[in-house]
C-alpha cells in the first residue's frame, strides 16, 4: 500500500489499493466505486451577452473584431436542459462558473437576483443527482475592475476578489461541493505578454501600445503574486462561511517529457534566470529571415498559420456559396447530394464540413478561377469559399453568378511577413489604416448580405487601455530594423499576391483591393506607389514564398520561448509547494489548497518536440491540428501526487473537438481515460474526471466551426435560432463508459 493511503482515506470509497474490475467492453478502463464522471461549461461561453453586465471579454471581442458570444447557448435560461442531459449520461459531477460581472455589475453593488439564479442552478444540479463544482473566475471579470482599479495587477484586486467570493459563498456556498477560484491561472499571463511571434495579445487586457518586454515582465511580476493572494483570501472567505468547503485551482497542464518538464520547473524556481530567459526569448526574432518576397497579401486569414508575423486585418469577409444565376433553389439544403467545388487551401475544407449538408459531394480546386470555370461548364453545382474571392467586383461577366448564401462565417485577411520584420509590419499597419479610410463608403458591395459587419475600420486597439482612453496612436518613432533596411536599400518592396486575386488574375483585370493595399504600403515606405514589385504566386504556394534557410534558427528560438511561456504551467503548484520565490508566491499562499485540480488537453513526447508549432496552433484556436499525447496526463497525475501526496486530484477539464491531430474524439476520450485508470491502479488518488464540454459553446472570440466545437451535444450557434441540442456519438460512448463503471 502506498504511503499516502496511511495518511489519507478518500471519501465515498475509493479502493485504489485493491484490484478493480475492468469496464465491460473497455478492458483498459478500471474505476473505483465513488469515482466521479462529470462535464462542464463556463459562463461567458454559454450565457447570452447582457449589455448591462459586460465583462472584459465582451469588450475585447468587440474591439478586436472577434466573434462575439451573442446569445451563445442561452444557458442562463436553458440550464436545466443541459444539466438534465449530463445526468442522463450518468454524470455525477457538474461544473459551472459564476459571472462576476452579473453578480457585481458595479463595484460594491451586488445583484441579489443574479446570486439567486446561480443558487437555483446549483440546486438544479443537486436535484439531478450530481455534485456541484463552481468556478468564480473563468477568464472574465467586470469591466469596472479593469477600468477603475487596475484589473488583476492592481493593488486592490486580492481584496476585491475575496469580497466577491464571500458574497457568492454567503448566497449559496452550502450547495457547492468543490470551489475553483481561478480557471487556468497559467493562461492569464497571456493578457500581459505579447512575444515577437504574436501580432496581438492573446487575451485581455493587453498593455499600452509600445510597451517593452521589461514592461511585460513587470506586469507578470505583479499578476502572479496577486493571483496567489486573491486565491488564498477568497479561500479564507469561503471557509469562513463553511469551514468544510474545499477550494482549489485548475492550471492548464501541457504534456511534455519528464526530463524537459523537470528542466522547466527548475528554471521557474530561479526567478532571476526565468525572468532573464523570458526577456531574452520574447523581445525579438533571433535572425531576420529572407524569403522570395517581403510580404504576402494573398487572402490569408488570421486562422491560417503561426509560422510568420502578421499585420492587423485589412479586410473582413466571410464564407459563402456561389451558384449560377439560373439556379432555381434558394437555400443550402438544396445542395444535398450535389457536387460543390471547394478551394483546397486555407480553412475552406474545414468550413465546408460545417456549413453544407453532410451528404454534399466535394470537388477540390487549386484556385478560384478554375473553380468558377467549372461552375460555368456545369461540372459542379455550386462553389464554396470566401465571398470576396468567389465574386469580386472586378470579375468580368459577373452577372453569370449569384450568391446562394453569404455571411456563413467571419474571415479576417492579414498581410504576412517572415520573422524579423516587425518594423516593416509597423509601416504596413499604417498603410492598413489608409486602406480602411479608402474603404469607408464602399460598403455597398454585392457579395455580402450585411457588409457593414465586415468592411470598415478594422484596425484594432492593442489593449483595453486604448479602449478606455480612446487613444489609438502609434509610437512617434518606428525604428528601422534589419528587414526595413534591406527593403529600403533595394528601393522597392516585393509583395506576393495570389494569381486568382483581382488585379492579378486574368479573369479580374481591374485593380483589386489587395493591389491597392500593396500600392499604399509602397507609398508609406518610399513616398511613391511605383516603388512596388508585385510577385504573382500560386494560392497553394503563398507560405513557401516567405520561407528561408535561416528559419530553423527562429524555430529553436521560438521553441524555448514557447516552452518557457506556454508549457511551464507548473508554476502554480510550484508556488503551492513553496518552491517559488516569495516575491511571486507570498508565504501565506503556500499550501492554501484543499485538492489538486488540473486541465489537460495536449502534449508532445520527446520524439515529437519538433512539432511544437502545433501547440501554438492550439493556442490560436486551431484545435483540429493540436498534438494528442494521452501519456502526458499520466505523467502530470504522478507528478502532482508526488508533490501533494495527501490531496485528492481532480481532472477538471479534458476534451477535444471532433478530432485532433488525426485522433478521433472517441479515441481521445478512451485513451485519456485509460491513463486515468492506470494512475488509479498505481494508487494515485484521482477523484473525478470532467469532459469539456457538455455542449458546443463560444470559444473565446474564435469563429464557431469544427476547430472549436468540444461539445458532447452539438448546438448550431450561428444558424439555428432554436439552439437545439443534438447528442453526438461520443455522448453515447461516455454514457456507456459511465454506466459500465458504476455497475
Amino acid at each position: 500500500m502506498r504511503r499516502f493511503l496511511s495518511h489519507h482515506i478518500l471519501a465515498d470509497k475509493h479502493p485504489s489499493d485493491s484490484i478493480l474490475p475492468p469496464v465491460a467492453g473497455f478492458p483498459n478502463l478500471k474505476f473505483p466505486e465513488g469515482f466521479l464522471f462529470g462535464t462542464a461549461n463556463a459562463d461567458h461561453q454559454v450565457e447570452a451577452h447582457d449589455p448591462l453586465c459586460e465583462d472584459v471579454w465582451d469588450l475585447w471581442e468587440r474591439c478586436q473584431g472577434l466573434t462575439p458570444r451573442g446569445k451563445a447557448t442561452d444557458f442562463w435560461n436553458r440550464y436545466e436542459e443541459d444539466i438534465a442531459a449530463a445526468a442522463a449520461m450518468g454524470c455525477k459531477l457538474f461544473r459551472f462558473s459564476v459571472a462576476w460581472a452579473r453578480v457585481e455589475p458595479e463595484c460594491g453593488n451586488f445583484d441579489p437576483a443574479a446570486l439567486a439564479h446561480y443558487a437555483e442552478l446549483a440546486d438544479c444540479v443537486r436535484r439531478h443527482g450530481m455534485k456541484v463544482m463552481t468556478t468564480l473566475h473563468h477568464f472574465v471579470w467586470p469591466v469596472w475592475l479593469e477600468r477603475d482599479h487596475g484589473g488583476m495587477i492592481g493593488p486592490e484586486f486580492p481584496e476585491l476578489f475575496a469580497r466577491y467570493a464571500d458574497r457568492v459563498a454567503e448566497a449559496f456556498g452550502e450547495k457547492v461541493d468543490w470551489w475553483i477560484t481561478f480557471n487556468e491561472p497559467s493562461q492569464l499571463t497571456f493578457g500581459y505578454i505579447k512575444p515577437w511571434w504574436q501580432n496581438r495579445y492573446y487575451m485581455p487586457p493587453g498593455l499600452p501600445r509600445g510597451s517593452h518586454v521589461d514592461d511585460e515582465a513587470e506586469a507578470v511580476g505583479k499578476l502572479v503574486p496577486n493571483l496567489f493572494l486573491a486565491h488564498t483570501r477568497a479561500r479564507a472567505s469561503i471557509q469562513a462561511r463553511r469551514s468544510e468547503a474545499k477550494v482549489g485551482v485548475n492550471p492548464l497542464v501541457t504534456g511534455f517529457p519528464t526530463w524537459l518538464q523537470m528542466l522547466l520547473d527548475w528554471g521557474a524556481c530561479h526567478r532571476g534566470m526565468a525572468e532573464a530567459l523570458f526577456k531574452f526569448t520574447t523581445k525579438g526574432a533571433l535572425v531576420s529571415e529572407r524569403g522570395d518576397v517581403d510580404l504576402v497579401i494573398g487572402g490569408i486569414t488570421m486562422e491560417d498559420q503561426t509560422r510568420f508575423e502578421s499585420s492587423d486585418p485589412y479586410l473582413r469577409t466571410g464564407k459563402a456559396v456561389l451558384v449560377p444565376t439560373d439556379y432555381a433553389e434558394a437555400d443550402l439544403s438544396s445542395l444535398a447530394g450535389k457536387k460543390v467545388g471547394v478551394i483546397a487551401i486555407g480553412n475552406q475544407p474545414q468550413g465546408w464540413k460545417r456549413d453544407l449538408p453532410p451528404n454534399t459531394r466535394k470537388h477540390l480546386f487549386r484556385n478560384y478561377d478554375d473553380a468558377r470555370d467549372a461552375l460555368t461548364d456545369g461540372k459542379v453545382d455550386a462553389l464554396y469559399g470566401d465571398a470576396f474571392y468567389l465574386l469580386p467586383p472586378e470579375l468580368e461577366n459577373r452577372g453569370r453568378f449569384r450568391f446562394l448564401k453569404t455571411c456563413l462565417s467571419v474571415e479576417h485577411y492579414v498581410v504576412l511577413a517572415p520573422h524579423g520584420h516587425t518594423r516593416l509590419l509597423d509601416h504596413v499597419g499604417l498603410a492598413v489604416r489608409d486602406f480602411q479610410d479608402d474603404l469607408a463608403g464602399q460598403c455597398d458591395v454585392p457579395w455580402l448580405a450585411e457588409p457593414d459587419a465586415f468592411i470598415g475600420r478594422s484596425v484594432r486597439p492593442v489593449s483595453l487601455h486604448e479602449v478606455f482612453t480612446t487613444n489609438e496612436s502609434l509610437p512617434e518613432h518606428l525604428s528601422t530594423g534589419r528587414g526595413m533596411r534591406r527593403v529600403r536599400r533595394r528601393g522597392k518592396v516585393r509583395i506576393g499576391i495570389r494569381t486568382d486575386a483581382p488585379g492579378v488574375s486574368e479573369k479580374c483585370t481591374g485593380e483589386g483591393l489587395e493591389v491597392r493595399l500593396a500600392r499604399l504600403i509602397a507609398a508609406r515606405l518610399f513616398g511613391d506607389e511605383s516603388k512596388l514589385v508585385i510577385v504573382p504566386i500560386n494560392p497553394g504556394d503563398r507560405f513557401e514564398s516567405l520561407e528561408s534557410k535561416s528559419s530553423w534558427l527562429n524555430w529553436a528560438w521560438r521553441f524555448w520561448g514557447t516552452t518557457t511561456l506556454i508549457a511551464n504551467s507548473n508554476w502554480w503548484y510550484l508556488g503551492m509547494a513553496g518552491k517559488l520565490a516569495k516575491e511571486l508566491c507570498p508565504s501565506e499562499a503556500i499550501g492554501a489548497q484543499d485538492f489538486v485540480g488540473l486541465d489537460y488537453y495536449w502534449g508532445l513526447p520527446t520524439h515529437r518536440l519538433h512539432c511544437f508549432r502545433l501547440l501554438e496552433d492550439a493556442a490560436c484556436g486551431r484545435f483540429l491540428r493540436a498534438p494528442v499525447w494521452s501519456r502526458g496526463l499520466y505523467h502530470a497525475l504522478r507528478r502532482f501526487h508526488r508533490w501533494f501526496p495527501n490531496k485528492e486530484i481532480f481532472i477538471v477539464e479534458n476534451g477535444c473537438p471532433s478530432s485532433a491531430g488525426s485522433v478521433s474524439r472517441a479515441d481521445y476520450m478512451t485513451s485519456h481515460l485509460a491513463e486515468v485508470s492506470k494512475a488509479i491502479e498505481k494508487n494515485i488518488p484521482v477523484r473525478a474526471y470532467n469532459w469539456w464540454s457538455i455542449t458546443s459553446n463560444r470559444e473565446w472570440g474564435h469563429p464557431f466551426d469544427p476547430n472549436t466545437d468540444f461539445g458532447l451535444h452539438f448546438v448550431d450557434l450561428d444558424n439555428d435560432p432554436s439552439l437545439t441540442r443534438q447528442p453526438m456519438p461520443e455522448a453515447k460512448l461516455y454514457a456507456q463508459i459511465i454506466a459500465e463503471s458504476y455497475r
